[in-house]
């Protein structure tokens, strides 16, 4: 719907309305997808088709429940809180959650939890919620999102509906990014550079981390092309010690990676959707798509690795040194 600026995922929205459509309503959900792509509108989305007024499973925007959703204001869709620089939910607040869940809905007919960005939640604190997304009352919806599915544990995973969400067309990236007063050619060129993440895109425009993230990026990639451990190694530790800045890093190295294997299996460039696409062509030239691929699997395990908490410092430093024996 256009009042809440979800464009195009068609598949998640499809999925929504009819199983409201239809009344074969699922009480619990996980959003999944990189940064950026839009899990938490679309989770305004969704709570919106629930509570929306008409009924049909798509939110029409004007009535007092979707305008309450647009405003964040609506009673019984509540927002769980992290806590701390490291994003954890605390076990309390879950537990709390699991314990109000009972309580019937103020307005609507349902009571809708949005649970963003459960990447970093401790397995104790995930353990608290399982009761309630095993057992949820008629009335209530748990909407989890997450970068990956991997974040979660496997008994909720298999408890969940899961829909991803994804890059949107460069028309539709342009049309979103325009609403925040942009100028055209910045625009194009952040959609050159990042592809369809609006989020990303966003953020680019505003002049945050993610400049510097496609700027080590890209210099990451220059040093694997050139084999030059040294600039490798500086690099890397530039991020030590920021660990949302390595994530968004390695995840934008991904898609890299992912395009030079593209390029070696002779795609052509302009379905490339990192934020090098030059120098993923080049890499392909220097590197085997094995190595590729080799390179791509390490750097996904480590971003696993982080994103469990583990010891930063020596993540980066093993996966720098894992990539040096591929190189």
């Amino acid at each position: 719907m256009e009042s809440f600026s979800f464009y195009e995922n068609n598949i998640l929205k499809n999925t929504i309305s009819s199983m409201i459509v239809k009344n074969r309503v699922v009480n619990s959900f996980l959003i999944y997808g990189e940064k950026g792509l839009g899990k938490k509108t679309a989770a305004d989305y969704i709570s919106a088709a629930f509570l929306c007024e008409k009924g049909n499973g798509v939110p029409c925007g004007e009535c007092k429940s979707c305008r309450m959703i647009l405003h964040k204001t609506h009673p019984d869709v509540i927002y769980a809180l992290p806590s701390g620089k490291s994003g954890n939910y605390k076990i309390d607040t879950l537990r709390e959650i699991v314990e109000n869940a009972p309580i019937m809905p103020n307005e609507g007919k349902y009571k809708i939890y949005i649970i963003a960005d459960m990447d970093n939640t401790l397995v104790p604190a995930q353990n608290a919620l399982l009761k309630l997304i095993e057992e949820p009352p008629d009335h209530c919806v748990i909407i989890l999102t997450a970068q990956s599915r991997s974040a979660l544990l496997p008994t909720i995973i298999s408890r969940v509906v899961s829909l991803s969400v994804h890059e949107v067309s460069s028309g539709s990236c342009e049309k979103a990014l325009a609403q925040y007063g942009y100028k055209s050619e910045d625009i194009k060129k952040a959609i050159e550079i990042l592809g369809g993440n609006i989020g990303k895109c966003k953020s680019y425009l505003d002049g945050e981390s993610i400049v510097d993230a496609v700027t080590i990026t890209k210099n990451i990639t220059d040093s694997i092309i050139s084999a030059d451990e040294y600039l490798m190694l500086k690099e890397f530790s530039e991020l030590i010690g920021d660990k949302p800045m390595t994530l968004l890093v390695l995840n934008l190295l991904c898609e890299v990676i992912r395009d030079a294997m593209s390029a070696n299996a002779g795609c052509d460039e302009k379905i490339l959707i990192g934020t090098y696409k030059n120098g993923a062509v080049k890499l392909a030239k220097h590197i085997s798509k094995a190595k590729a691929r080799k390179i791509y699997l390490v750097i996904t395990k480590y971003i696993e690795r982080i994103n469990s908490n583990g010891n930063l410092s020596l993540a980066i430093n093993s996966l720098c040194s894992e990539i040096k024996e591929i190189m």
